[in-house]
């Protein structure tokens, strides 16, 4: 509803696969995580700047999940209360396509967000099933809490179809982050060393 909303205010091509088009196009990562919880998955794809013709495209990739207890392997009692953070990758998105469409950036950027609840129920994906995801590897499920890695799998392989210049991917992962950093830094991998100096360079500019 909210990609949907920023969308409509500032006229973008907007697109929403469920259930059916998730399975009808091969979305296994998604379908899988999400397939445990009454509430179903989407994938949400909005597109910004084409008529700008402003040279290369950026992807950003938001996690999505609504709400992670972990699945069939479970989290522990403590601190599943914030698990409805477990979607802030998807929400940093939006609010950085929201900004840049206010602004009219000169820029081509698309968001790409897979979304789902990871619940655990009759009907969730559990450990040892195997998921084929939009780019047609299969995917051994070892631990149901390593949802996100799934879920992004699908949504990194829609990026390709826009040729990107770059992706930046933005995810609630993992915890081991955490125990290794702490609450003083965050996470940033990447194949291209100037790109991410270009980011975190942007960060502290921000901060």
């Amino acid at each position: 509803e909210r990609a949907s909303a920023i969308a409509a205010a500032h006229q973008l091509p907007l697109t929403v696969f469920g259930p059916t088009e998730l399975a009808e196009q091969g979305f296994g990562g998604i379908l899988g995580v999400g397939q445990g919880s009454a509430n179903e998955p989407r994938f949400i794809a909005i597109e910004y700047g084409v008529q700008y013709n402003a040279g290369p495209t950026i992807c950003l990739v938001g996690k999505g999940i609504t709400f992670d207890t972990g699945g069939i392997s479970i989290k522990p009692a403590d601190g599943m209360d914030a698990m409805k953070m477990d979607m802030g990758g998807a929400a940093a998105v939006l609010g950085a396509f929201q900004a840049i469409a206010e602004l009219q950036l000169p820029l081509h950027v698309v968001a790409l967000i897979g979304s789902a609840e990871n619940m655990p129920s009759a009907t969730a994906y559990r450990p040892g099933d195997i998921l084929t995801t939009l780019g047609g590897k299969t995917i051994e499920v070892l631990n149901t809490d390593a949802e996100g890695r799934i879920v992004l799998a699908d949504a990194l392989t829609y990026a390709q179809r826009y040729k990107p210049a770059a992706i930046i991917d933005l995810a609630t992962l993992t915890g081991a982050i955490g125990v290794a950093l702490g609450p003083h830094a965050i996470g940033l991998m990447s194949n291209d060393d100037a790109l991410a100096h270009r980011l975190m360079s942007a960060g502290a500019a921000a901060g």
